[in-house]
């Protein structure tokens, strides 16, 4: 009979699960989707009883009519979003998501609070932005009095699931880390901040070891699972990141989702001064992590293609994009459709399509929409290396890394080797990767690599001069790329 282990995602759109083998192989996966509601313009809610749902239809598609011996169990889950519970452990109101952003006035007034962004960096090791749990739950003070009366307990969406798991209120320094409650430097949950918000120190998880064992499954729901030691999981990038390897000092992570991430692990938490950059623990203890973010990343590609060229295949836009060379033939992209993020925050920035001439190709605007992308996750690597965390063991991830052309266009760009691991499946095999060191498992060969792109010298003393111009683009369009859209007056 098959050892195994189940890691568990509790993602933003859907819940997601991997059976995975001691050796690292994925014998079988299943995902279940999750509804999100907006209420409001900037408003994204869910409720956290479909989170529970779909992870027992994904647990039971993992298991049934399958010979196999589950070892352990591990659950991993977005970040920052609040879930207020009573003092039964029933949900309150729904989740508020980490994309929420209604809470823009409770930011200012919690910055405040803490005697000022410096202040705040330095005590917290984060700026305090919307995305974040402690303004949310600001917000609810300020606008749900009732609701605020009955919160008990505060806890992350993949805490709630393992409560519904083992009966066990805990949470883990991974995920604690990016609610604002909890110091970074230093650990432990912030009373100043807990002050500030209006949270009891009471209604926070007991905070135990990324990886440890927390109890077992108890829960009614999962027969098959019962008693089935449960691992405390992590923030889905710091589990994903353990998930394709960033252990040490110079291991890093670039992602090609829908937005651009860097996660690059340290060993000192040392705040980004500028604000620039997340600091978070990663799932290792002791360990560390800056994140870089770039709001459109493929979002960006995926946006033009559907508007501008809907009819080629991501086959014929890789061809006709190595047609055209470095610079585009002149046309520059800022990839800001969302907003930036790392270094400028400026969440008004706009996008630009600059430079275009008679003569540019349809390959010409196309490669200028990767190159940005590229430039844009360049500025944000040297964010990170500024703060003296170093890129030394790259990964590249995400459903861009699939284009062998981007890829080499970004290890050209950045002037650093990048690799493409074997299992690309996000939190759910770090989650699995969790799980079965906590049964004793070696995991140090599931790492594998699959793809290497090597920096051509040419191509990036080619990119210098179209990345300084990139630079010197959004610094002039500034003024005017930002802002939101005014109403015309007839």
């Amino acid at each position: 009979m098959k050892q195994c282990t189940i890691g568990i995602d509790i993602g933003t759109a859907a819940v997601k699960g991997l059976l995975v083998d001691t050796a690292g192989t994925v014998v079988s996966m299943a995902s279940t989707p999750i509804r999100i509601s907006t209420p409001r313009p900037g408003w994204t809610e869910e409720d956290p009883e479909d989170w529970w749902k779909a992870t027992v239809e994904v647990c039971e598609q993992l298991t049934v009519d399958r010979n196999v011996e589950i070892l352990t169990i591990s659950v991993s889950g977005q970040m920052h979003t609040l879930v207020p519970l009573d003092v039964t452990g029933a949900v309150v109101r729904p989740a508020i998501l980490w994309s929420d952003v209604r809470a823009v006035e409770e930011c200012q007034e919690l910055t405040d609070a803490l005697g000022g962004e410096e202040q705040t960096l330095g005590r917290i090791g984060n700026p305090v932005m919307p995305e974040f749990t402690a303004p949310k739950f600001l917000w609810l003070q300020h606008h749900e009095a009732e609701s605020v009366r009955r919160i008990a307990r505060v806890c992350m969406p993949k805490d709630y699931v393992a409560l519904r798991l083992t009966g066990r209120f805990a949470g883990e320094p991974s995920d604690a880390s990016g609610t604002l409650f909890y110091r970074v430097p230093g650990g432990g949950w912030d009373q100043q901040v807990l002050d500030a918000a209006g949270v009891r120190a009471s209604m926070l998880p007991e905070i135990v070891d990324t990886g440890s064992i927390m109890g077992a499954v108890v829960c009614p729901e999962l027969p098959r699972l019962r008693g089935i030691p449960v691992v405390a999981g992590g923030a889905d990038n710091a589990v994903a990141s353990l998930g394709c390897g960033v252990q040490q000092a110079g291991d890093a992570v670039v992602k090609l989702g829908t937005r651009g991430t860097i996660v690059a692990a340290t060993e000192v938490p040392q705040p980004d001064p500028a604000g620039r950059l997340c600091l978070f623990n990663l799932a290792l203890k002791n360990q560390y992590y800056h994140m870089a973010v770039v709001p459109a990343a493929c979002g960006a590609l995926n946006w033009f293609q559907e508007r501008f060229a809907r009819d080629l295949s991501h086959g014929h836009i890789e061809e006709i994009v190595a047609q055209s060379p470095v610079g585009s033939n002149g046309v520059i992209f800022l990839p800001s459709l969302a907003g930036d993020r790392t270094p400028h925050r400026n969440p008004d920035a706009t996008g630009v399509l600059y430079g275009m001439r008679l003569s540019n190709s349809q390959g010409d605007i196309l490669r200028a929409v990767h190159e940005g992308v590229a430039f844009a996750l360049r500025e944000a690597a040297e964010a990170v290396t500024d703060t003296g965390t170093a890129l030394v063991n790259v990964r590249v991830i995400g459903g861009g890394s699939r284009s062998r052309v981007w890829c080499q266009m970004l290890a050209d760009c950045l002037g650093l080797p990048l690799w493409s691991p074997l299992v690309d499946e996000g939190a759910s095999y770090g989650s699995a990767r969790l799980a079965a060191a906590a049964a004793g498992i070696d995991t140090s060969g599931w790492v594998k690599v699959v793809e290497r792109y090597i920096p051509d010298p040419r191509a990036t003393e080619a990119f210098e001069p179209c990345y300084e111009r990139y630079k010197a683009l959004y610094d002039s369009l500034k003024p005017m790329v930002t802002g939101r859209p005014q109403a015309v007056l007839s």
